[in-house]
């Protein structure tokens, strides 16, 4: 398992999936310093926003990654170019980006989460996992 992913899983024992992937990145690319600042602003952004928009793990890869690459010298153009490379990578092992549709066979008529259902958190392990190594893939490869 890569550092970057053992980071995140760290993080993940006590934080939601956008809060675990900010920081990981951050803390991984050596911006430690605005690891307290992302974890607080990330609380509101786990399952999708708390509506199970995006999903929060590719939400935080992108807060994180937007500050490494801002702080490695990237305009805002490039940024966002690379946040597309980050959301289709995304898609492309998830088959979405909405946590709605990640997690569809674990919520009921109301949109409510079964979050006991033994099969739901592995999957929130993927995106956990898929967010900060799409953002490995994309910054180690400037």
């Amino acid at each position: 398992m890569h550092q970057i992913v053992k980071q995140a899983f760290k993080y993940w024992e006590k934080r939601n999936c956008a809060r675990s992937t900010s920081c990981a990145i951050l803390d991984y690319y050596g911006f430690s310093e605005y690891t307290n600042v992302l974890d607080s602003a990330m609380i509101l952004f786990g399952g999708g926003a708390g509506e199970r928009s995006i999903c929060g793990s590719l939400l935080g890869a992108l807060a994180g990654m937007g500050v490494v690459l801002k702080e490695k010298g990237l305009e805002e153009k490039e940024i966002y170019k690379k946040s597309k490379y980050l959301k289709a990578g995304f898609k492309k092992e998830m088959g979405t980006l909405r946590c709605r549709e990640i997690l569809a066979d674990f919520l009921d008529e109301n949109g409510v989460l079964d979050k006991d259902h033994p099969d739901r958190s592995p999957l929130c392990d993927k995106t956990v996992e898929t967010a900060v190594l799409e953002v490995l893939r994309i910054i180690d490869n400037i």
